[in-house]
C-alpha cells in the first residue's frame, strides 16, 4: 500500500516538473536521480540487518523534538541544543544517507568533497545554509519514504490541499502512521549507534501535523513548540522557498500565473500548521508536561532564561558544552545581523492586513502584539 502511495506521488512529481520545467536538470533529476536513490536506499537498509545487526537493541529514550512553522528559531534552537554531549545531531550527508552500510560505501566520497571544499548544498544566501557535515533537521528523513510536507513544498508545488495526506499526516490510517513512526525510530536507532549517543534531539517542525501519532509512539518524548509572530514568519519563508528555487532551477522560467497559486499555497499551508497546533491546544489534546510553547522573544531576548525553561522541561541534565555554547551564542545574540534578503509581502501577492485576519486565533490565543518584529 505505501510502495503504491508512493509511486503515484512520485509520477505527479514528474507530472508537475514537466509541465514547469520542462526537458531541464530539475525534471531529469527526479526522473534518473531519485528512483535510484530510492533503491539505494531501500537495499541498505535492508544490509543493516546483516552488517550492524546491533543497532536493532538500541532503544531511543527520553527524546526531544522541536516543532513549529520553519523561520520560528527552530534551527537556532536544535543547533544550541544539539551541542549537548548526549546528542547525536543528523549531519546534512546522514539523512542523505540513513542507512550504515550505505554511509559505510559513501564516507569517502563524503569527506573528500569537504575536504576539497565541495560540501556546501545550499548557499546562506539563500536564508538556510546546508552542508554535507553541518547539522541538519530530521524532518527530511520522512522525505524517503514521502512523508513529510517537505514533498508539497519544495519539490510537488503548485498544488496541496488535493493531496491531505502529505499534510495532515495525523488523519492517516492507524498503520501507516505507525509504519512511517517505525521508519523514523529505525533512523534513530541506526545514529544512536553508530555515533555511540544516548539522546535524539530532532528538529522536526512540519511533524506538528504528526503530533498526536508521536505523542502515542514516543511516551517519554518531550516537544517544544515556537510560538513566532507570522507577521514574521510568513515573509521570511516565502523568501527562503523562492531563493530555493532560484538557487537549484532558477525561478524566472516559472509562468507567474503559476508562482502566484505556489504563493496562495505556501501561505495557506502555513496558517493550516498554525491552526492544527492551535486546534489541538484548545480541545486539551496537548500534556502540558509533554509539550511546552516556547516564545520566540524569549528565545531571542532572554536566552538564559529561554534555556533555564527547557532544560527543566526536558530533564536534560546540564552540560559543559551546551554551557560555552549558550555563552558564545550569549555574546552573539546582540550584533548578529541577517545574511539574507526579506522579501516584501507585495511580491508574494500578500498584504499585512491579510495575515492578521488569517492568524487572528494565533494572535488572540497566545498574547503575541498584532504587530510585525523590528
Amino acid at each position: 500500500m505505501r510502495f503504491l502511495f508512493m509511486l503515484r506521488t512520485y509520477l505527479r512529481i514528474l507530472r508537475i516538473t514537466w509541465r514547469v520545467y520542462g526537458f531541464s536538470p530539475a525534471f531529469f533529476t527526479w526522473l534518473l536521480v531519485e528512483p535510484t536513490m530510492k533503491i539505494l536506499t531501500a537495499l541498505t537498509l535492508a544490509l543493516d540487518h546483516l552488517f550492524f545487526p546491533g543497532f536493532r537493541k538500541v532503544k531511543v529514550e527520553r527524546p526531544i523534538f522541536i516543532i513549529g512553522h520553519p523561520r520560528s528559531g527552530t534551527t537556532f534552537l536544535h543547533h544550541l541544543l544539539t551541542q549537548h554531549e548526549e546528542a547525536a545531531p543528523f549531519h546534512t550527508w546522514h539523512l542523505f544517507f540513513p542507512a550504515l552500510t550505505a554511509r559505510a560505501l559513501f564516507r569517502p566520497l563524503v569527506k573528500a568533497l569537504i575536504k576539497k571544499g565541495k560540501g556546501e548544498v545550499m548557499p546562506e544566501w539563500t536564508g538556510h545554509r546546508m552542508a554535507l557535515d553541518k547539522t541538519e533537521e530530521e524532518e527530511m528523513l520522512f522525505l524517503h519514504n514521502y512523508d513529510t510536507n517537505f514533498i508539497t513544498i519544495g519539490m510537488l508545488s503548485f498544488d496541496e490541499r488535493t493531496y491531505p495526506a502529505l499534510q495532515y499526516h495525523d488523519r492517516q490510517p492507524r498503520e501507516a502512521r505507525l509504519r512511517s513512526m517505525r521508519f523514523l525510530d529505525g533512523c534513530f536507532r541506526r545514529h544512536l549507534y553508530s555515533t555511540g549517543k544516548s539522546r535524539i534531539i530532532a528538529q522536526t517542525h512540519f511533524s506538528t501535523f504528526r503530533l498526536k501519532t508521536m505523542l502515542e509512539f514516543y511516551p517519554d518524548a518531550r516537544f517544544i513548540f515556537i510560538m513566532r509572530s507570522p507577521h514574521h514568519v510568513v515573509p521570511s519563508f516565502l523568501s527562503l522557498l523562492h531563493n530555493s528555487i532560484e538557487f537549484r532551477w532558477g525561478i524566472k522560467q516559472i509562468r507567474p500565473e503559476l508562482l502566484q497559486r505556489y504563493n496562495e499555497h505556501r501561505f495557506q499551508g502555513m496558517v493550516d500548521l498554525y491552526r492544527y497546533f492551535y486546534e489541538m491546544d484548545t480541545h486539551g489534546e496537548l500534556p502540558p508536561d509533554r509539550v511546552m510553547v516556547l516564545p520566540y522573544d524569549l528565545l531571542r531576548n532572554d536566552l538564559h532564561n529561554a534555556l533555564a525553561r527547557i532544560m527543566g522541561f526536558t530533564g536534560l541534565p546540564t552540560s559543559e558544552g551546551l554551557q560555552r555554547a549558550i555563552r558564545a551564542q550569549g555574546e552573539k545574540q546582540g550584533t548578529y545581523q541577517r545574511k539574507h534578503k526579506v522579501k516584501e509581502l507585495a511580491e508574494f501577492g500578500l498584504s499585512r492586513e491579510r495575515i492578521s485576519q488569517a492568524f487572528a486565533f494565533v494572535f488572540e490565543r497566545y498574547g503575541m502584539e498584532d504587530k510585525g518584529e523590528e
